[in-house]
């Protein structure tokens, strides 16, 4: 059985192992007028080789977009989600989701966003936008999900 436990990663770069995290990334749209604030800008995806953590060149467009997103809008914070697919020890799949997110915080303070901006998780072969049996190797699944609340 995979594990369902989850690493959240502060900003200040220090890591601690919770358990499930429910996070709403947008208001409702009867909350977004009631309070006059704007709406999150849409979820942006960077993709990962097969056991690797590192950015591709092709990558640092999207970290430039999310920082203009953030420079425009101002989110209260930044939500980086690092995923695995579900080849290799669930364990190992949770420690490379957390190298995934750290990459991409490391690349998006580069850009100037204040640390106190992001909440990072790594959920490892958790919640996959695309349900695998063990084993089976899926890049939609190898990825980190910028999002804003």
């Amino acid at each position: 059985m995979p594990s369902t436990r989850k690493i959240l990663i502060a900003a200040g770069l220090s890591v601690g192992v919770l358990g499930p995290v429910p996070v709403s990334t947008t208001a409702s749209a009867a909350e977004a007028s009631s309070t006059g604030a704007a709406e999150a800008p849409p979820s942006l995806v960077i993709l990962f080789d097969s056991g690797r953590s590192e950015l591709r060149e092709k990558d640092l467009a999207t970290l430039d977009r999310a920082s203009r997103a953030y420079n425009q809008g101002k989110p209260i914070v930044m939500i980086i989600t690092g995923s695995s697919d579900r080849t290799g020890a669930a364990q190992a799949n949770l420690s490379l989701s957390q190298r995934r997110a750290t990459a991409v915080l490391r690349g998006l303070l580069d850009r100037g966003i204040p640390a106190d901006r992001f909440q990072v998780l790594a959920k490892g072969e958790t919640e996959l936008p695309v349900p695998t049996p063990p084993g089976v190797a899926e890049l939609q699944n190898r990825r980190v999900v910028i999002s804003w609340r």
